[in-house]
């Protein structure tokens, strides 16, 4: 167990928390809430907390060199001004080849500025989601066969991609290509029953891979042979994403939610869709962002 203490940060619970990112210029924390047009924000230093509503839902927040933000949203990606919730849609990146129940998950950048963004069927059934990467060769399918996409996120080094398939309980690792070759695919981690689904993921300098546990009640991190190293519980259920922050990214932000649970258990759990934070000794790595000039036209 990790010996770890947690809190739990001021501000609004959300019902299903994701795509939680830590903007270094703002130094703020965005998220958003994948059932509600919510972009939510917290600043660790000054403990301020808002939310800004949005046009439709988000899925997944990444970086880019200016002040905007890449948002996916259900079946379509823009830029997003965080201080003001205003979203321009980018026509280039509409999934126009997706099933009618399908949207998108989860998404990040690799250490070459590409993005990278999985799909899901959105009622949790049939493996019609993939993984989708974007450079400048423009928006293609490299795998299929999932239910719930989640991550993806990428090895210190640049070398592997690490994604989860988490109706299955698995996390894969594929050997990734300076070119953005996607190889060797592999069941990197099996969860347990016990251990819940996987859902978000992120790196730490030393290479371990955090992931947060949907229906498992906490976080869990696995070094580079997938040998798990640490686990904290929380006092909620289903544990969405995860993502290091603060000047030094020794501060580990975990988003939550109340969707998947009874009335019985957001009774018990009051926290549940609230952020929660960690400090570590081991800090994590910076996360890329994505040049709008490179994406495809």
């Amino acid at each position: 167990m990790l010996s770890a203490q947690f809190s739990v940060c001021p501000g609004h619970a959300a019902a299903l928390a994701e795509g939680i990112y830590w903007d270094a210029k703002r130094k703020r924390l965005f998220w958003v809430d994948i059932l509600h047009p919510w972009l939510y924000w917290f600043e660790p230093e000054s403990q301020k907390t808002a939310r800004i509503a949005l046009q439709e839902p988000g899925c997944w927040l990444v970086g880019t060199e200016g002040q905007l933000l890449l948002l996916g949203m259900s079946r379509s990606i823009g830029l997003l001004d965080p201080d003001t919730g205003q979203v321009r849609l980018l026509p280039q990146l509409l999934l126009q080849t997706e099933p009618a129940g399908n949207r998108l998950n989860d998404g990040g950048v690799d250490h070459k500025g590409r993005l990278w963004f999985g799909t899901m069927d959105n009622a949790e059934q049939v493996a019609t989601g993939q993984l989708y990467r974007v450079d400048q060769r423009g928006l293609q399918s490299v795998d299929t066969g999932y239910v719930v996409t989640n991550g993806p996120v990428f090895s210190p080094d640049g070398r592997f991609l690490y994604h989860a398939s988490s109706a299955s309980r698995e996390v894969y690792r594929f050997a990734l290509s300076a070119e953005g070759e996607l190889s060797d695919k592999q069941c990197f981690i099996r969860f347990s029953e016990q251990q819940g689904f996987p859902d978000g993921m992120a790196l730490d300098a030393a290479g371990g891979l955090w992931i947060a546990q949907w229906r498992g009640g906490g976080i869990s991190r696995f070094d580079q042979q997938g040998q798990l190293t640490h686990q904290l519980q929380l006092p909620v259920s289903n544990v969405t994403n995860l993502t290091f922050a603060g000047p030094e990214l020794r501060q580990l932000f975990i988003t939550t939610a109340q969707a998947g649970l009874s009335a019985a258990e957001l009774q018990q759990q009051p926290a549940a869709g609230k952020l929660f934070r960690v400090d570590l000794d081991i800090p994590g790595i910076a996360l890329p962002v994505i040049d709008i000039g490179a994406l495809p036209e």
